[in-house]
């Protein structure tokens, strides 16, 4: 019977030739396991991590030395990405044995007093880490809590944008009462205004003033729709 005949599952099919580079796969593939466990980390690179606890980048530091197999990068991250001033995270392990662990700090919108220092508190109205000296604005009499300091610096920064000037505090008077303490372009001295956590149409107005320079009170109530309450008119 010719060849042809025969189906194809039952032909004969000519064996191939393996490749130089599959037999010098194979052939290092042995000394490649064996010297696995001689590639360590020999350094740890840390960047964006000095606002971090002393003892958080000492334990980084301590990976020195381990099998590089053993690191997990994951792992690294996660430990990182618990800490409330850390945004992101990035590790990656670049040969010959080097880590490299980047941390993206949390912008910070304002400050909180916290005994003798000053915490970040975050656009979310999250803390985010110590300060050595207050962020402005400052945030006073406000919960610590994420919904009530996002609140106050809601309020905060729509005044700082309607008047073009900067909000060195703001204290929370009672749930409906912002005090605000603004410097405005160019003054001499700061006014005090009162809002609510809703612009009104009186804030409207004295914002719009205030940010063209006519403005000659050193005191406003502005949480009302149809009057102002003024005090220290010049």
């Amino acid at each position: 019977m010719r060849p042809s005949f025969l189906p194809e599952r039952l032909r004969p099919h000519a064996q191939r030739r393996r490749s130089r580079r599959s037999l010098l796969l194979i052939a290092l593939l042995p000394a490649t396991l064996a010297l696995t466990p001689l590639w360590r980390v020999q350094a740890v690179d840390l960047d964006g991590c000095a606002s971090l606890p002393s003892e958080v980048t000492a334990s980084l530091q301590q990976l020195v030395g381990r099998p590089a197999l053993t690191v997990s990068p994951q792992w690294v991250r996660h430990q990182l990405e618990q800490w409330p001033e850390v945004a992101e995270v990035e590790v990656r392990l670049e040969l010959p044995g080097t880590l490299r662990v980047a941390a993206t700090r949390k912008a910070a919108q304002g400050s909180v007093a916290a005994g003798q220092r000053w915490r970040a508190v975050t656009r979310s109205g999250e803390l985010a880490g110590s300060l050595n000296q207050p962020l402005e604005p400052v945030l006073e009499g406000v919960r610590c809590r994420p919904a009530e300091m996002r609140r106050a610096l809601s309020v905060a920064q729509r005044c700082a944008t309607a008047t073009g000037g900067r909000v060195e505090s703001i204290r929370e008077v009672t749930p409906s009462d912002f005090e605000l303490r603004l410097w405005p372009t160019g003054a001499e001295q700061p006014v005090i205004l009162h809002l609510r956590p809703e612009p009104t149409a009186g804030e409207r107005y004295w914002c719009e003033r205030i940010a063209r320079g006519e403005a000659r009170s050193s005191w406003a109530d502005l949480r009302w729709d149809d009057r102002l309450v003024l005090g220290g008119v010049g």
